[in-house]
């Protein structure tokens, strides 16, 4: 099939409109070319979801959300019986404020836009992204703070968020981020990298830490949440709570705190333990993150946080920490990109382990559509096969800088909300982008289906 003449940018601009016109019947293709001579990131929109309203979840289905506020990074899950999961909520009043001149000259206009606006608070708008979603919910099943940074958790101090809750003082915790999507659900069971005693690898951690544990304590008192110690390696401490054992869906806990699982027969690798130099010269947060890899079938995602950073050995070499994470995880066929996709994280070391088909990133600024990243992550000598990329926020700053760039054809350049439905039991899965610009959820693009890893023939 001969290539599209449209440029890329204004293919991707006009596509709501081209579905409209019914110039998508066939396949509308702009994407890199797959090993049989075909494109494989067709646009082909079988059931025709293009330019309307987002069909939501059904039961039986793996619906991953990564919701795009322009501020952090925002991800919910329904699980296949209706199970749900908040992960991660952040808020930065940097991004909140970010200038819509985009001078390249001030720092802030390297923020993304805040989406749909300003107006509110990011925490409120993921509420009511996930009140769309699920309009009779009172309860999130899970939550989970994969590392305590404001752009997962929400911001610390009294001047950056709604205000505090206005307890006694030394219990007072400002509303935001995770905790301003607990003014309008309740939460079940809480996961973060401290609990229960907040001194692991170090008692050190970022002020959002304390934030974001006042709150837990309020919920628990107040609102039937319960903190549960995360267990690396463990196998479903997150499992369904609807129809348990109905479906075959499973989650595997993958690192927390330095600490990576080390395989159905291996022991767990501490990197901290291995390497205490570490605990006195290093307070990088994000290789403390909790990873998880959630299994549908022959369906496989990988979420890790900002996993990443360096941890030293005696000599001051790294010892990557990430590449680890990547040989514990193993094939996936989504990745959430780690820290945002930033010029220190997605190292070959981890691309060539998890070896995904569709990477996805949660941005908030311009870094977050990194081009050396991008590049590891297109790299057909690392592994074969079509790629997906998917940042929830490409930056109109990068523009000069992806026009040229070898990889191109993999990125989408659109602006929007990003979820992966998993369908037929865990066998296929589509990729969407919806608008972001407005509550309307219009699907502006879908990719698929795509045939999981695990039901495809094995070489």
């Amino acid at each position: 099939m001969p290539r599209p003449s449209l440029d890329r940018r204004d293919f991707l601009r006009g596509a709501t409109a081209l579905a409209a016109a019914s110039f998508v019947g066939a396949a509308v293709s702009f994407d890199a070319f797959g090993d049989d001579g075909a494109l494989a990131n067709d646009v082909v929109d079988p059931d025709k979801e293009i330019g309307k309203p987002y069909q939501g979840w059904r039961e039986g289905e793996l619906d991953l959300h990564f919701i795009h506020t322009g501020v952090g990074e925002n991800c919910f899950h329904i699980y296949p019986d209706g199970t749900t999961m908040l992960l991660d909520c952040g808020d930065r009043a940097w991004n909140r404020f970010a200038s819509v001149s985009w001078n390249p000259l001030k720092s802030q206009d390297a923020a993304c836009l805040p989406k749909p606006n300003a107006s509110r608070r990011p925490g409120e708008w993921v509420a009511r992204y996930i009140k769309r979603l699920r309009p009779d919910m009172e309860k999130i099943d899970y939550v989970m703070a994969s590392h305590f940074h404001s752009d997962h958790t929400g911001q610390a101090g009294k001047d950056a968020g709604l205000g505090m809750k206005g307890l006694d003082k030394e219990r007072d915790y400002n509303i935001s981020g995770i905790s301003q999507v607990g003014e309008y659900f309740r939460f079940g069971t809480a996961f973060d990298r401290g609990y229960p005693n907040y001194d692991q690898p170090t008692t050190w951690a970022p002020g959002e830490r304390e934030n974001l544990v006042k709150f837990w304590e309020y919920a628990e008192e107040n609102a039937g949440l319960k903190r549960e110690e995360f267990q690396v390696g463990a196998l479903d401490q997150i499992k369904l709570v609807n129809a348990p054992g109905k479906y075959d869906f499973h989650i595997r806990n993958i690192s927390r705190n330095g600490v990576v699982w080390g395989g159905e027969k291996g022991e767990n690798i501490d990197f901290f333990k291995l390497y205490p130099k570490n605990k006195e010269t290093s307070k990088d947060e994000n290789s403390r993150s909790l990873a998880i890899v959630a299994q549908y079938g022959a369906f496989r995602f990988y979420t890790g946080g900002d996993v990443s950073g360096v941890i030293s050995d005696e000599s001051g070499k790294d010892v990557d920490i990430e590449g680890a994470v990547g040989r514990a995880v193993g094939a996936v066929d989504v990745c959430k990109t780690n820290h945002h996709s930033s010029g220190n994280a997605m190292h070959p070391s981890f691309v060539k382990e998890v070896k995904a088909r569709v990477y996805v990133t949660c941005c908030w600024w311009m870094g977050h559509t990194n081009m050396k990243t991008a590049a590891t992550m297109s790299n057909a000598e690392y592994y074969p096969g079509p790629r997906l990329l998917c940042p929830t926020d490409p930056h109109p700053l990068n523009a000069e800088k992806i026009k040229e760039q070898p990889w191109r054809d993999n990125l989408v350049e659109r602006v929007g909300h990003v979820v992966v439905k998993v369908i037929d039991g865990g066998a296929r899965y589509k990729v969407y982008y919806l608008t972001a610009e407005d509550e309307s959820m219009k699907v502006d693009l879908v990719f698929g289906p795509f045939e999981s890893k695990g039901n495809l023939p094995q070489a």
